[in-house]
């Protein structure tokens, strides 16, 4: 949360396309779909598998402009950035609360998962773009 709250609206990408409030908008989708809030497409590609998922997730770095986003961690647009950050924090917060030994839904990108997968895929992707964001 700290470091969500040293990142501005106008605060330029040290690598990728993103603008600070597209990837808070990003952010915000992978978690609403790990909280069955967004309806995403089937489980689809290689990392679908174990044991290439747990891999992915547990083990290599996030690569840096090297995947492509599902289009359904695309769609939504930035309204205002209090607003936006303000729903980023809210489902961080919903999405920790919810715990590992929760049900959790498949995951667009790494099929079924656990708790523990979901919050280290989580942690990981987050981390990922604030530090595309140098913070």
């Amino acid at each position: 949360m700290d470091r969500l709250s040293r990142l501005t609206p106008e605060r330029k990408p040290v690598w990728g396309r993103f603008t600070a409030p597209e990837m808070v908008c990003h952010v915000s989708c992978d978690l609403r779909q790990g909280l069955g809030e967004l309806e995403a497409g089937p489980p689809s590609g290689p990392l679908t598998r174990f044991p290439l998922n747990w891999l992915a997730i547990h083990v290599l770095p996030w690569p840096k402009g090297k995947g492509k986003s599902p289009p359904e961690f695309l769609a939504t647009r930035p309204t205002t950035w209090a607003a936006d950050v303000g729903r980023l924090r809210e489902l961080i917060q919903r999405f920790g609360a919810r715990g590992p030994a929760a049900a959790w839904p498949a995951s667009r990108v790494f099929g079924s998962i656990s708790g523990p997968s979901w919050g280290v895929m989580e942690y990981k992707h987050l981390d990922h773009h604030l530090r595309q964001f140098g913070v």
